[in-house]
C-alpha cells in the first residue's frame, strides 16, 4: 500500500511530505491523522531527548495541498460516518491536525512551491512560517461550495493576512498570488529550493524553550487579557529564564563563541 505521507528525521530537523501527487496531495481522514501523530511524535522526540528542533511540511509533485479530498462521493443516507470529507469525522481529524500544529511546542515551517486551496491553505496558517515559490498561490473557495469555516480558520487568516485580504479570500474566494502572499509578510520568498531547509537550520540553533514560550504567546496573545501584568507567573516564562540555555548564552556571549542549546 502506498504511503500518503513520508516521514524523514534530518539533522533534528523533521520533513513531512504529503505524497499523494496523483490528489494534488489532497487531505484525507486518513492523511490528517497521519500528520497529527507525526507531529506528536516529533514533539515527544524533542521533550526526551531533544532530537527535533523544527518541522519542515511540503508536497510531492507540483501541488503543495489542494485540499479536502473532494473526488470521495457524497453519502446522502442519514448516516454520514462514510462520507469522506463531508462527514464529522473528516471535520474532527482536520481539526485535530491544526491543533497539533498550533500547540507543538517546534516552529513548523511550511515549504510552498504550488496551490495551497481550501484545507491546504487551512494547513498553511496552522503553520510558523510559510516559504514559497513562484508557483504558489492560496485560496479558500468556501463560499463557491457553500461551505461554512470555523472561527479559528477566519480569526488565524485575519491574523496573519490583515482584515482586506482576509475578507477577499474568505468572502470572495479571491485567488492570493505568491507575490502577495509575500508583500503582505504572510510568507516569505524561497530564493532556492532549499531555502526551507536553510532556514529550519537557522531556526534549529536558537534556544528552544524561548521559541516554545514565544509561540505559545503569540497563538494565544488574543486570550491574555490587557490587565494581565507582564509580570505574573506563566510556566513557559519562568521555565525559559530559569533554564541552563539562558546561562549557556550570556556564557557564549563572554566567550566569544555561538552558543549550543540543549533545550534545558
Amino acid at each position: 500500500m502506498k504511503t500518503t505521507l513520508l516521514v524523514e528525521d534530518r539533522e533534528k530537523i523533521r520533513i513531512l511530505k504529503l505524497n499523494r501527487p496523483e490528489k494534488r496531495n489532497a487531505l484525507s481522514i486518513d492523511l490528517c491523522n497521519q500528520i497529527k501523530h507525526a507531529v506528536v511524535d516529533a514533539e515527544q522526540k524533542a521533550k526526551n531527548e531533544d532530537l527535533i528542533r523544527a518541522i519542515i511540511i511540503r508536497g510531492e509533485g507540483r501541488a503543495f495541498c489542494s485540499g479536502a479530498d473532494l473526488s470521495q462521493p457524497v453519502d446522502t443516507t442519514a448516516d454520514k460516518s462514510n462520507a469522506g470529507v463531508y462527514s464529522d469525522g473528516f471535520r474532527e481529524s482536520l481539526a485535530a491536525m491544526l491543533r497539533a500544529l498550533c500547540e507543538v511546542e517546534l516552529p513548523v515551517i511550511a515549504d510552498i512551491d504550488g496551490p495551497a486551496v481550501g484545507a491546504g491553505m487551512q494547513l498553511s496558517l496552522a503553520c510558523d512560517f510559510r516559504l514559497v515559490g513562484e508557483r504558489a498561490w492560496f485560496s479558500i473557495p468556501a463560499t463557491k461550495l457553500g461551505f461554512a469555516l470555523d472561527s479559528w480558520t477566519i480569526q488565524r487568516a485575519h491574523n496573519l493576512l490583515g482584515g482586506g485580504y482576509a475578507r477577499r479570500i474568505l468572502m470572495a474566494a479571491y485567488r492570493l498570488s505568491a507575490v502577495q502572499a509575500i508583500e503582505s509578510g504572510f510568507a516569505l520568498e524561497k530564493q532556492t529550493a532549499e531555502s526551507s531547509w536553510y532556514f529550519a537550520q537557522e531556526i534549529s540553533s536558537l534556544a528552544p524553550l524561548a521559541i516554545a514560550h514565544h509561540k505559545k504567546m503569540l497563538n494565544n496573545y488574543e486570550d491574555i487579557s490587557y490587565n494581565t501584568s507582564i509580570f505574573e507567573p506563566q510556566n513557559s516564562f519562568t521555565q525559559c529564564w530559569q533554564s541552563d540555555d539562558v546561562l549557556e548564552a550570556r556564557r557564549a556571549r563572554q566567550e566569544g563563541r555561538s552558543p549550543v542549546f540543549r533545550r534545558r
